[in-house]
């Protein structure tokens, strides 16, 4: 595992980017199976975190420091939309609102799952639907304050520059039921999954804050490596993750044993 740098802007974001190195722009960094086969290079991935961010700070107005809800686990759109926030040094959560949390602020903008229950009730102004259709299609029609990803992320621009410093060490990150944790934090956390250097990670444990997106994607990304990600919800991991691991030449595994492969997390 690469030593992380907490860049001067872009928080964990730029931290994750940056470890990725100059090479390859359109090496995959993540592979999802769901319904059907997504694949997102460093190219792709940059620029949904910068459109992600250039949403929230162009559209919405928000600000570092502010929330924004996220819970994202069936879509591969999901990780692409955490590092647009923290990119624009927002504090995540998956804590809903009105739920008790320590630390936990009013989001600006809510990213659901499309089955999120009573996702059109949630007490925020913007709720913004992910699809887990491969080409990111919206499912079914919406009514306000939700929007697809299509609608509200998609013509934002494909680069997206903060405005003054980022986030430092010790400023929130992310707030779950459980307590909140800094950027240094959550930095630690991606080195100590300790992944080897260009690992290509094989997961099937659902994308979660924090563990699984620590250990897995970031931790992968964080090491110059790439994540594939099956969805339980759409297929059977057990059934052919073997198949997948060949295929796209794994070397290690989360929430999964594999003969041959070590295991991580």
């Amino acid at each position: 595992m690469r030593e992380l740098t907490l860049p001067r802007s872009g928080g964990v974001t730029a931290a994750v980017l940056g470890s990725m190195g100059s090479g390859d722009p359109h090496r995959p960094r993540l592979v999802w199976y769901g319904q059907g086969r997504t694949e997102l290079s460093t190219a792709s991935l940059t620029n949904w975190a910068a459109k992600t961010a250039g949403y929230l700070v162009d559209e919405l107005g928000a600000e570092p420091g502010d929330g924004v809800l996220w819970r994202v686990r069936r879509s591969w759109q999901g990780l692409p939309l955490l590092l647009g926030c923290w990119w624009a040094g927002l504090v995540v959560t998956d804590v809903l609102p009105g739920d008790a949390a320590a630390g936990a602020t009013e989001p600006v903008a809510a990213f659901v799952d499309p089955e999120e229950p009573a996702s059109a009730d949630l007490d925020v102004d913007e709720v913004v639907v992910a699809s887990v259709h491969p080409f990111g299609l919206a499912t079914g029609a919406l009514t306000a304050p939700c929007r697809s990803v299509a609608d509200a992320i998609l013509p934002q621009a494909d680069r997206f520059a903060t405005r003054g410093p980022g986030p430092a060490a010790d400023a929130p990150a992310v707030v779950t039921a459980s307590g909140s944790w800094t950027v240094g934090q959550v930095l630690a956390m991606i080195e100590a999954a300790a992944v080897p250097d260009g690992a290509v990670v094989l997961s099937t444990t659902p994308p979660s804050l924090l563990d699984a997106v620590c250990a897995g994607a970031l931790a992968a990304w964080a090491a110059g490596g790439a994540l594939i990600q099956v969805d339980g919800g759409s297929v059977d991991p057990a059934r052919i993750a073997s198949g997948i691991a060949t295929d796209e030449r794994a070397t290690a595994t989360l929430g999964l044993d594999l003969p041959g492969l070590p295991r991580i997390g």
